[in-house]
């Protein structure tokens, strides 16, 4: 007897290695829900072939507040993102004009949630790796992976904002401070071998004070609020866009008009309307907008496999993006006074 009450003493000073995985995943959802803290992060996103690194100062009350200010890279020093009443809102560096996100990507604590709720259900599998440190401090690892070879979509979450449940990862991995229970980094993939987000925090600071101004906009900042979920109807969007909106005279065979959306874009806060299509031979979306300010320039060419074009008629200016067959995206552009040049 005086054996075992030895041992359960030891495992209690390690930390609780008798705790099962998802009584870790419970007590980090609280750590994530109510703790204050304030420190420095790196992301990395693997977006195609392409790699992004992103370094942030972070303040944060539990899942309620958050402000994130990007430092790296120094094309976007400068760019605050705030968590306030359930949504997110992105304010470009110097800008007046603040965009609600419609469709943000899990939080930490939406993660743990569905992940919970996908383990109890035995959709999830979840495996206790060795301890590892993160930003100096002891962490349990934990890693969630689906018993499919696919990312599947968990059923709408009803404080989910934007445009409902995006699917959940093929697989997640979770290092869980010891002594706290938050998280202090994760790693994301959406298919087997390919890890599409790493994010650490790198300098944490516990129970800070914070003060509440620090996640309100600057005075005279507007907010501009796309419409969640698109229109159906091309007369809602007609009436939310203001101008005439123009549509292709060329569509391929059997081709279905989606969602439209209409918000404002960019550092001359333009007005863009942008209808998505779908058709046996792929998905494209047309941009356009009107009288845009001088100094409008369009996005960067997209990632290979993604065929584009950009052009102006008159006082519209079009984009055509998508995977649809250069060929036939080309009839689309024509159709709309787009000229070889």
């Amino acid at each position: 007897m005086r054996t075992v009450a030895l041992l359960i003493l030891v495992l209690g000073a390690f930390g609780g290695w008798s705790q099962e995985p998802l009584q870790w995943l419970q007590r980090a959802l609280q750590a994530e829900k109510q703790k204050s803290l304030a420190g420095v992060r790196l992301t990395q996103l693997q977006i195609g072939a392409r790699t992004e690194l992103i370094r942030e100062r972070f303040w944060q009350v539990g899942d309620r507040l958050m402000r994130v200010e990007v430092q790296e890279p120094a094309s976007r020093r400068g760019e605050v993102f705030l968590l306030r009443e359930g949504e997110w809102i992105r304010l470009p560096k110097e800008g007046k004009v603040a965009y609600v996100i419609p469709a943000p990507p899990f939080s930490a604590t939406q993660l743990l949630e569905v992940g919970i709720d996908l383990l109890r259900k035995g959709v999830l599998t979840a495996e206790q790796l060795p301890d590892e440190r993160v930003a100096n401090r002891a962490c349990m690892v934990i890693a969630l992976q689906l018993n499919a070879s696919r990312a599947i979509r968990p059923p709408a979450q009803s404080n989910r904002p934007g445009r409902g449940t995006p699917p959940f990862p093929f697989r997640v991995t979770l290092w869980i401070d010891r002594e706290t229970g938050l998280i202090l980094k994760r790693e994301i993939a959406t298919r087997p071998g390919v890890v599409n987000l790493r994010s650490e925090i790198v300098r944490i600071e516990l129970n800070p004070t914070l003060s509440r101004e620090m996640f309100r906009l600057p005075e005279g900042v507007t907010i501009n609020r796309l419409h969640k979920g698109g229109y159906h109807s091309l007369e809602e969007a007609q009436r939310e866009a203001g101008f005439p909106i123009r549509l292709p005279s060329y569509l391929p065979a059997d081709t279905q008009r989606g969602r439209i959306f209409v918000g404002r874009r960019g550092p001359h806060n333009t007005l863009i309307v942008a209808i998505q299509y779908q058709c046996p031979q792929g998905r494209f979306t047309l941009f356009q907008a009107y009288k845009p300010q001088a100094g409008f320039r369009p996005p960067r060419i997209p990632r290979k496999g993604i065929n584009a074009r950009f052009w102006q008629d008159g006082d519209y200016w079009f984009g055509l993006v998508g995977n649809l067959p250069m060929a036939e995206l080309q009839k689309v552009a024509e159709s709309l006074g787009y000229r070889q040049p």
